[in-house]
């Protein structure tokens, strides 16, 4: 065992106090082991192919026929109108294309009244 597997060990243990929810830290533990197990085996290249596993299996789970990485894994620019930073309402007029609305305009006219 390696002085840096000691720290990383030693840091995952304490950040996993972060996490106050049982439930929660239990699911974050069973990525945790297994990715220290990798990166003790392997190394750095380890920790990367584990990483792009875990990713790429994230980006496959699905919920309600909607993907997870929705709407940066199906790469759809006209969706990413709110992904990092979301507009004002009144430049939002259409639903994203992944909701499979059956409207796909939004409420209303969302244009901001002016003051006078």
């Amino acid at each position: 065992v390696s002085n840096i597997m000691v720290i990383v060990v030693a840091s995952t243990a304490i950040a996993s106090f972060i996490i106050p929810n049982y439930d929660m830290a239990s699911g974050v533990r069973l990525i945790r082991f297994p990715m220290m197990i990798i990166a003790s085996m392997f190394g750095i290249v380890g920790m990367v192919i584990g990483m792009m596993t875990l990713i790429g299996h994230l980006i496959s789970l699905e919920s309600l026929g909607t993907p997870y990485g929705n709407p940066i894994a199906p790469m759809r620019f006209a969706d990413m109108k709110d992904t990092f930073v979301r507009l004002p309402l009144w430049r939002m007029k259409t639903r994203p294309k992944s909701s499979r609305a059956v409207n796909s305009q939004r409420m209303g006219d969302n244009h901001p009244k002016g003051d006078g």
